[in-house]
């Protein structure tokens, strides 16, 4: 699996809500961790996203490798942030309209 934000809805913490949101649904699966390959030198959009992404989202290299290393996001850790990511929700979605929210910067 993959994804990708647009390019003028990068920088709102979109991606790191879609990482939260899949780490969510697993840990309720009883998922331990989720396992991804990162590409340290991603220039555009492909099917493996960016290692440095990963990392920042709390991915840790498991394996490393010069261009795809295999990365690990243990989800017990994801669950004890669960909380503060649905208040920090509540608050972003709280303070929004919907016609700011899914229009261009």
């Amino acid at each position: 699996m993959t994804a990708h934000i647009l390019p003028e809805f990068a920088g709102g913490g979109l991606g790191r809500m879609l990482v939260q949101g899949v780490a969510k649904d697993l840990t309720r699966r009883g998922v331990r961790a989720i396992e991804a390959f990162g590409d340290l030198k991603w220039e555009e959009p492909a099917c493996v996203l960016p290692a440095d992404y990963l990392l920042a989202v709390g991915f840790k290299t498991v394996r490393p490798h010069l261009r795809f290393p295999r990365l690990r996001l243990e989800l017990k850790n994801a669950v004890s942030w669960r909380e503060d990511v649905e208040v920090a929700l509540e608050r972003l979605l709280g303070s929004m309209s919907p016609e700011r929210a899914l229009r261009p910067v």
